[in-house]
C-alpha cells in the first residue's frame, strides 16, 4: 500500500482545501508542536474507516458552516483506490470508493464493508500494524513487565482473548448461583396437583347451581313482562284521560280569562256613555283660547320695550354719574378739558426731555476735555525741567512748573464743573419722570371718559325718544297677568277635552277589538262539557292503575334478585375457574423451571469448558507468536545494526528485550541510546507485521509519530539511517516530527504551518 495523495476541506484545523502529494520512500512530516501533523497522519483511518478519537462533530472544523471533505488516493495491489468521506452541514457522514476511476461503493456502511476487505483488516489491527504512535516505542524498554506485557498483548489482538475467557469465568460463576437459587426456590408441584382436583369438583357443583339460577331467573322474568304488560295498557289509559284533563284545564283556563274579558267589555261600554255626556258640556270652554293668545302676545310686547327704555335711562344716569357729571353735555365738557390738560403736560414732557438731552452732551464734551487734560498732567509729571514739549518738540525752560500748575488747575475746574452739570442733570431727569407719570394717568382717564362719553351717545336717543309712564307700566303689567291667568285656565280645559277624546277613541277600539270574545266565549263552553263526556266514556280507574304499579315493582324485583343470584353463580364459576388456570399455570410454571434447572446445569458445565478452551487457544497463541516476533524482531535488528552484535533476544514470558553480544545477553539498559532505539523499532515493526500476517495482508504501510522527539544528534542520525533501510520491507514510511532540520535529512517532506486561530495548512518542502 502506497499513499498517494490527501485532500482536505474543513476538516479539523485545515479548513481550506489541502492538496498534497506524498511521495514515496521515507517521508517526514515536520511543524511546530501543535500546529496539526497527528491531525493530518489521523485523516487516513478517519477517511478509509470513518474512527475517529474524538465526537464526529470535532472533525469539522471549529467555526466552520461548511462540508467537511477528505480523500485519500493510495495504490494497493496493482490498483488505485479513491476514498471519500463528507460531514454535511447537518451532520450526516457520506462515503463513497473509486477503483480505478470507476465508483465501487457508495454509502458508509458499503464504504467500511469494502475496505475492510480490501485491505483484510479492520481499524482496530490497521492502526495497530500501520502506525506507531507517540513514545509507544520507548514503552517496551521503558515500562514494567506488567506494563510491557500489557501493551505487547494488546497490539497483538490477545486482550480481546483476555477479555472473552474472563467473561466465559465470570459467567459461569454468574450460572452456578443462579442453579443454587433455583434450586432453593423450586415449588412443589404435588401440593398444586391436590389443588386442582379440588378446585374441579367445586366448578361441577357450582355449574349445577348455575342451572337452576337460570330455570327461576326466567320464570320470574317472564311473570315481570307479563305485569308490564297490563300496566302498559293501563298507562294507554291514563295517557288518554290526562291527555283530556290537561285540554279541559286549558280550556277552562281560557273560559275563564274570557269570562272577566267580557266583563272588563261592559264596563268599557259604561265609561263610553259617561264621556260622551262629558265632552258635550266642555265644547264652548276651549272656543277662545285662540283670542286670548293674542292679547297676551301684544301686552308683551308693550311690556318689553317699556322695560327696555326704563335699564337705558337707569344706564345712562350710572355712566354720567361715574364721573360726577349730571349731564351728558357736562361730560362732553370734562372730556375736553382732560384732553387739553393731556396736551399741555405732553407739551412740557417733551421741553424737559430735550433739556435733559442737552445736559447729556454736554456732560459728554466736559468729560472729553477733562480727559485730555488729565492726560496731559500726567505726561508733565513724568517729564523734567528742560525737556521738551510732547506736543511741540521745543524745550519748556523755567515755564514748566508754572505750566504744570495751571493744569492743574484746569483740571479741578474741569472737574468740578462736571459734578455741577451731573447734580442738574439728576434734578431735571426726576422732574422729567414725574412729568411722563403724570401724563399717562391724564392719558388713562381721557381714554375712559371717551369710552363712557361713547355709551351715553349710544343710550341718549333711545331715552329721548319715548317717556316712561309709571302708573302706565303698572296698568300694563295687572292686565298682562290677568290675560295669562285666562289663558292657562282655557288651555287646562282644551288639555282636558283633548285627554277626552283619545280616551273615548282607545276605548272604542278595545270595544271593537273585543267584540268576537262574546261568541268564543260560548264556543269554549260548549267544548268544556264535550270533554267531560270523553273522560266519562274512557272510565279509568286511578286506584287499580297504583295496585298494578305496585304489582309489576315487585315482579320486577323478584327477577332482578334472580338475576343477580345467577351474575353471582357466574362470577363463582369464573373464578373457580381462574383459580384453575392459575393452579394449572403454577403447574407449568414449576415444570419449567425444573426444566430450567437442567438448563442451568447444561449451560454451566458448558461454559466451564469454553472458559477452559479460551484459555488454552490463548496460550497457544502467545506460544506460537512469541517465537515468530522473536525471530522477527531479531532478524531485523541484524540488519539494521548491519550484523554489529549477534542477535536481539525477546523474552516471551515478560516480553523483556536483550541484546546478546560476543555470546552474552544483556539489557538494553547496558548499550547507549541508539542501540535501545533501533530495538524498540524492530520489535515494534515485527508486531506490525505479525498483524499484517494473522489478519493475511501485508499493508506496505508504516506511521510513526514523534519517535525523534527525545533522541539527541548522533541517536536520530542513526534512527533515519534505520528508517532508510527499512524502504526495502515498506513502500512507504511516513515520521512525524517537530524537528525543522529533519527535512534536509529525509528524501521526502511535509511542512505543516501554523495560519493563526487555530488554523493550519501543508506543503512539500
Amino acid at each position: 500500500m502506497r499513499i498517494y495523495r490527501i485532500s482536505l476541506e474543513n476538516y479539523r484545523v485545515f479548513e481550506d482545501r489541502l492538496d498534497l502529494e506524498l511521495p514515496s520512500g521515507l517521508v517526514g512530516i515536520y511543524g511546530p508542536n501543535g500546529a496539526g501533523k497527528s491531525y493530518l497522519i489521523e485523516s487516513i483511518p478517519w477517511t478509509l474507516y470513518g474512527r475517529t478519537r474524538t465526537s464526529v462533530q470535532d472533525v469539522r472544523t471549529s467555526g466552520s458552516e461548511s462540508e467537511c471533505v477528505t480523500e485519500v488516493e493510495f495504490e494497493h495491489e496493482d490498483h488505485l483506490y479513491r476514498v471519500s468521506r463528507n460531514i454535511s452541514v447537518r451532520g450526516l457522514v457520506k462515503a463513497r470508493v473509486w477503483v480505478d476511476n470507476e465508483l465501487v461503493s457508495d454509502g458508509v456502511k458499503e464504504t467500511n464493508r469494502f475496505i475492510y476487505s480490501t485491505l483484510g483488516m479492520d481499524v482496530d489491527a490497521f492502526r495497530a500494524s500501520v502506525f506507531a504512535e507517540q513514545k509507544q516505542l520507548s514503552a517496551f524498554s521503558d515500562a514494567s513487565p506488567a506494563e510491557r506485557h500489557k501493551l505487547v498483548l494488546s497490539l497483538l489482538g490477545i486482550t480481546p482473548l483476555d477479555k472473552a475467557r474472563d467473561l466465559a469465568r465470570a459467567d459461569g460463576r454468574a450460572h452456578l448461583e443462579q442453579l443454587k437459587l433455583a434450586r432453593a426456590s423450586a415449588p412443589d408441584i404435588g401440593k398444586f396437583l391436590v389443588e386442582r382436583d379440588q378446585i374441579t369438583t367445586e366448578i361441577k357443583l357450582a355449574r349445577d347451581r348455575l342451572d337452576k339460577g337460570r330455570l327461576n331467573a326466567q320464570r320470574l322474568s317472564q311473570q315481570a313482562e307479563a305485569a308490564e304488560a297490563v300496566l302498559k295498557a293501563l298507562d294507554s289509559q291514563k295517557t288518554q284521560s290526562e291527555r283530556i284533563v290537561a285540554v279541559g284545564k286549558e280550556k277552562r283556563r281560557l273560559f275563564d280569562e274570557l269570562t272577566s274579558e267580557v266583563g272588563r267589555l261592559r264596563e268599557i261600554g259604561a265609561r263610553l256613555n259617561a264621556l260622551e255626556a262629558e265632552l258635550e258640556s266642555s265644547v264652548n270652554t276651549v272656543d277662545n283660547v285662540g283670542e286670548l293668545e293674542a292679547k297676551a302676545a301684544d301686552l308683551k310686547i308693550a311690556l318689553d320695550n317699556t322695560f327696555r327704555i326704563q335699564r337705558s335711562k337707569e344706564e345712562l344716569e350710572s355712566v354720567v354719574g361715574e364721573f360726577a357729571c349730571r349731564s351728558i353735555q357736562e361730560l362732553e365738557l370734562v372730556a375736553q378739558r382732560a384732553l387739553e390738560e393731556l396736551e399741555e403736560i405732553s407739551r412740557k414732557a417733551g421741553l424737559q426731555r430735550s433739556s435733559v438731552r442737552e445736559l447729556e452732551l454736554g456732560i459728554a464734551s466736559l468729560t472729553a476735555n477733562y480727559e485730555s487734560t488729565r492726560h496731559s498732567v500726567e505726561l508733565m509729571v513724568n517729564l523734567e525741567s528742560g525737556s521738551n514739549c510732547p506736543t511741540c518738540g521745543q524745550s519748556m525752560g523755567d515755564g514748566f512748573g508754572d505750566h504744570l500748575s495751571e493744569s492743574r488747575t484746569l483740571l479741578r475746574e474741569q472737574s468740578a464743573a462736571i459734578q455741577a452739570k451731573q447734580t442738574e442733570l439728576g434734578v431735571q431727569r426726576l422732574q422729567l419722570s414725574s412729568t411722563e407719570q403724570l401724563q399717562i394717568e391724564l392719558s388713562d382717564r381721557r381714554m375712559s371718559l371717551e369710552r363712557g362719553l361713547a355709551r351715553a351717545s349710544m343710550l341718549k336717543p333711545l331715552v329721548e325718544t319715548q317717556a316712561v309712564d309709571g302708573f302706565g307700566l303698572e296698568k300694563l303689567q295687572g292686565d298682562y297677568l290677568t290675560i295669562q291667568a285666562n289663558l292657562k285656565a282655557a288651555k287646562v280645559a282644551q288639555a282636558n277635552r283633548l285627554q277626552l277624546l283619545g280616551e273615548k277613541r282607545e276605548l272604542e277600539r278595545v270595544l271593537m277589538e273585543g267584540s268576537h270574545k262574546f261568541d268564543t266565549q260560548k264556543a269554549v263552553e260548549e267544548e268544556l262539557g264535550a270533554l267531560k263526556q270523553q273522560l266519562a266514556a274512557i272510565g279509568f280507574d286511578a286506584m287499580f292503575y297504583r295496585q298494578q304499579i305496585e304489582s309489576a315493582k315487585v315482579a320486577r324485583q323478584e327477577a332482578e334478585q334472580a338475576k343477580k343470584e345467577l351474575e353471582q353463580d357466574r362470577l363463582c364459576e369464573v373464578q373457580l375457574e381462574g383459580r384453575l388456570e392459575r393452579a394449572e399455570a403454577l403447574i407449568e410454571q414449576a415444570s419449567e423451571t425444573q426444566a430450567a434447572i437442567e438448563r442451568l446445569e447444561e449451560r454451566s458445565a458448558l461454559l466451564g469448558r469454553v472458559a477452559d478452551y479460551l484459555n488454552e487457544f490463548r496460550r497457544s497463541t502467545v506460544s506460537v507468536l512469541g517465537p515468530r516476533l522473536a525471530a522477527t524482531s531479531a532478524a531485523l535488528f541484524s540488519e539494521l545494526t548491519e550484523s554489529e552484535y549477534d542477535r536481539l533476544e525477546v523474552d516471551t514470558g515478560s516480553w523483556q528485550l536483550r541484546i546478546s553480544d560476543y555470546g552474552h545477553p544483556h539489557d538494553l539498559g547496558r548499550f547507549s541510546g541508539s542501540e535501545r532505539d533501533l530495538a524498540n523499532l524492530a520489535f515494534r515493526i515485527a508486531i506490525s507485521e505479525q498483524i499484517g500476517h494473522s489478519f493475511g495482508q501485508q499493508v506496505g504501510l508504516l506511521v510513526l509519530d514523534e519517535v525523534f522527539g527525545p533522541l539527541d544528534d548522533q541517536r536520530r542520525s542513526v534512527m533515519l539511517r534505520a528508517l532508510d533501510s527499512l524502504k526495502a520491507r515498506f513502500n512507504q514510511v511516513i515520521v512525524v516530527t517537530h524537528g525543522v532540520e529533519i527535512k534536509e535529512q529525509m528524501p521526502g517532506a511535509v511542512e505543516v504551518v501554523k495560519l493563526g486561530r487555530r488554523r493550519a495548512t501543508a506543503r512539500v518542502a
